[in-house]
């Protein structure tokens, strides 16, 4: 998992966010990709400054033919990734 600077959160709440975007990869890995957006979505309520789980769900909106929105989503992913690393 990978989150912007600055983001704090508990020890349980990187838990349940990490479960939430496990849940999405084995979704995903089974060809339920609405379900998997959904978890995806719901780690990052918790997490909105995961990268990782940003650019996840703009892979899966990519497998749905959602482009535009998975495009969002790695911009918004790479501008993160750029911030930190820049």
């Amino acid at each position: 998992m990978w989150h912007k600077e600055g983001n704090s959160m508990d020890a349980e709440d990187v838990r349940k966010e990490q479960e939430w975007v496990k849940q999405g990869n084995s979704l995903d890995a089974q060809g339920q990709f609405e379900k998997a957006i959904a978890a995806y979505d719901n780690a990052l309520k918790i997490d909105p400054h995961d990268a990782d789980a940003i650019f996840v769900k703009g892979q899966t909106l990519a497998k749905l033919g959602r482009v535009p929105e998975a495009m969002k989503c790695f911009e918004t992913a790479t501008q993160m990734y750029v911030g930190t690393y820049g």
